[in-house]
């Protein structure tokens, strides 16, 4: 599947719309999120929490799995296993720039690179975490931080097979202005059909620049 495959399918609020399992699979789960909202104070109350909390850790559990409309783990961002030749040019290539620096008299930014490549080895290195992403009737999540639907302005999924596979999300908070949701495994075509209900899809929004060059590079 690739990227053009996914924009083919329709927004599920557009006319002349065929309604898809993600739509029944929702209608279904706020059914059942209402359903126990009437019948259960302290569901109630921790909902209510839920609609303006940001660390899920508040929340009692159960209102979370009834709350739950699509879940699976993928590591944090994509590993690229590097042999002992990238990690010589990389060593070699950083070097090379430090002296460069260094022969300039530009002692404190020859430092800087050293530093920065020091960082950068170690980060190489570094096998990424399982990350457990959630969609929910109230917002997205990852492990236990919760993005409420409110704050996010728009999605597009990026979805080619070998090279990158997730969602990014535009939110409107300064702070945290994207937010990535590595795919893995996971069907695509199903998320997209959960978030187009509650986030604008935005098919021009694209991974920043950085983390492109950045991949490229092997990190």
């Amino acid at each position: 599947m690739n990227r053009e495959s996914l924009r083919e399918k329709k927004p599920v609020h557009q006319h002349n719309k065929q309604v898809s399992p993600q739509h029944t699979r929702i209608e279904r789960i706020e059914h059942e999120v209402q359903r126990h909202e009437k019948k259960d104070s302290r569901f109630r109350h921790e909902l209510k929490e839920m609609q303006n909390e940001d660390d899920l850790r508040k929340i009692d559990d159960d209102v979370e799995d009834v709350s739950t409309l699509f879940e699976w783990e993928a590591p944090e961002h994509i590993h690229q296993d590097r042999g002992v030749k990238w990690f010589a040019l990389f060593a070699g290539g950083i070097t090379a720039i430090a002296v460069g620096f260094a022969l300039f008299g530009n002692f404190i930014a020859a430092l800087t690179i050293g530093m920065i490549g020091v960082y950068m080895f170690v980060v190489a290195q570094h096998k990424p975490s399982i990350i457990r992403y959630r969609l929910l009737t109230e917002g997205v999540a990852l492990n236990n931080t919760l993005y409420h639907y409110k704050h996010l302005e728009a999605f597009n999924i990026v979805y080619e097979p070998g090279n990158v596979k997730t969602v990014i999300l535009r939110s409107s908070r300064r702070l945290v202005p994207l937010i990535h949701m590595e795919i893995g495994s996971a069907d695509p075509v199903a998320i997209r059909d959960i978030l187009v209900e509650f986030v604008h899809e935005d098919v021009h929004l694209e991974e920043p620049v950085i983390d492109i060059w950045a991949r490229r590079l092997g990190f």
